[in-house]
């Protein structure tokens, strides 16, 4: 990262600007599109964009390295996917190893467990997790927490593994109760759309309970795109509406809110 970003956070420059803390910008859906997005975002009061990579999916890290370098104030997350659990082998590893000590990669992530959907089974999700906090640990890197049916799960594991680095829960949507124990673990807690759905009344009341300095704002794109273009595919800009309706639901300004994600991601990853 170059002093003169760093510079322009310390001096405050960024920090009403919107920031988007995990987006999937190595999807094939952005293909054509990558460069024009990120332009866009960059031209509309972005601060930063956090893109993740994942070695098991094809075609991601060569796409990320390409993003990565169009813009010094995107940023990136790897890890492999609970999802991709079953296809796990050491050697990989050491890819992941090389790829975080790139400048512009600031956490090991998204990573965790994923007890809804299955897509691997819940003992190699559990080995994954666990070789992959040993990575972050080694590293001196942050944890992007990707849990679904299983935060609990993974509070547990963090907690006997003695994890001491920060820890995002990224696209959270699990209970009050729950996201009152992460926030008092330390850790952070990261919004995406699914606060902006009609249905999503728990999770917008867990927003207004959260506390500014534990709070991050996302897309998770190219999926989960808020209202009122709920099911259509989601890009970078459309955190704004998501930055908006926390906003709405915290009832503070918006460029207050955009300060205090800015300001977390200060201290945490820069």
């Amino acid at each position: 990262m170059s002093d003169y970003f760093r510079i322009q956070y310390l001096t405050g420059i960024f920090n009403m600007n919107f920031l988007d803390f995990h987006c999937h910008l190595d999807d094939p859906v952005y293909d054509s599109t990558r460069s024009q997005i990120i332009r866009e975002c960059f031209d509309s009061d972005f601060s930063s964009l956090v893109t993740v990579t994942d070695p098991l999916e094809k075609g991601s890290m060569e796409k990320t390295r390409d993003t990565i370098r169009l813009h010094e104030h995107i940023f990136c997350i790897i890890a492999i996917h609970p999802h991709h659990a079953d296809q796990y082998h050491p050697d990989i590893e050491q890819t992941i190893i090389e790829f975080a000590q790139n400048q512009q990669a600031i956490a090991i992530g998204e990573t965790g467990l994923d007890f809804y959907y299955n897509h691997s089974t819940p003992q190699n999700q559990l080995q994954v997790f666990s070789r992959q906090i040993a990575i972050a640990s080694e590293l001196n890197l942050p944890l992007v927490i990707h849990a679904r049916e299983a935060e609990k799960r993974v509070l547990d594991i963090l907690e006997a593994e003695k994890f001491t680095l920060p820890v995002v829960f990224h696209c959270y949507s699990g209970s009050r109760d729950l996201a009152r124990e992460i926030i008092n673990r330390g850790f952070f807690i990261s919004i995406s759309g699914i606060v902006t759905f009609k249905k999503s009344i728990e999770l917008q009341e867990t927003v207004r309970e959260l506390p500014l300095e534990r709070l991050f704002t996302e897309t998770d794109s190219p999926y989960l795109s808020p209202d009122p273009f709920r099911g259509k595919t989601n890009t970078p800009m459309r955190v704004k509406l998501i930055a908006e309706k926390i906003a709405d639901l915290k009832n503070i300004p918006v460029k207050e809110l955009n300060r205090a994600v800015n300001d977390n991601f200060r201290k945490l990853f820069l």
